[in-house]
């Protein structure tokens, strides 16, 4: 079971479960009961009364949104930024490039830290002082990250299926950070 020592990692441990019943797809519906099962299956020893109300709780902290019937589940983008790694580590390679380019003003630097950690955790890795590049799909959760942040009016996300520095950034791209 998930431990619970504080708040946020049981908020993490609620959505990767939510996560694995979708079977990986962060923008598939999951039916209430059979989240219920697969949180019992994880040793969550809480009644439906008790269930359904931290699904409230992070229904309303952004997280989930229901159905209007209240039987099925979808991810917000929110929670999708929660699960960025989760959800990476899901997407193999399929051998093209992808690369961002973002000058975001000093003003929302704040916003640009924020950005910048998101896709850092979506394994893009910098390679000149304002291109970052990776090698899986993640042009959904990049959009999602643009959109949390408000930044997507500064970022440029461009897919290549070679470059003529292909080596070079498999090399950057097999290193781990630092």
């Amino acid at each position: 079971m998930y431990q619970k020592n504080s708040y946020g990692k049981l908020t993490m441990g609620i959505l990767e479960v939510l996560f694995d019943c979708a079977s990986n797809l962060i923008d598939k519906a999951i039916d209430r009961h059979s989240a219920y099962n697969a949180f019992e299956e994880q040793g969550f020893k809480w009644t439906h009364s008790k269930f359904s109300l931290n699904l409230k709780k992070l229904e309303e902290r952004g997280y989930l949104k229901f159905s209007p019937a209240g039987d099925s589940i979808t991810f917000t983008k929110k929670a999708s930024l929660k699960l960025i790694d989760k959800i990476t580590s899901t997407r193999p390679g399929d051998g093209k490039f992808r690369f961002i380019s973002f000058d975001i003003p000093e003003q929302w630097s704040r916003r640009r830290n924020l950005f910048r950690r998101a896709i850092k955790r979506l394994g893009f890795r910098q390679i000149q002082k304002s291109l970052w590049v990776t090698d899986k799909p993640v042009g959904d959760l990049v959009e999602n990250a643009c959109l949390e942040y408000k930044v997507k009016e500064y970022v440029m996300y461009i897919v290549a299926e070679a470059t003529d520095v292909d080596k070079t950034i498999k090399q950057k791209l097999s290193k781990k950070e630092k």
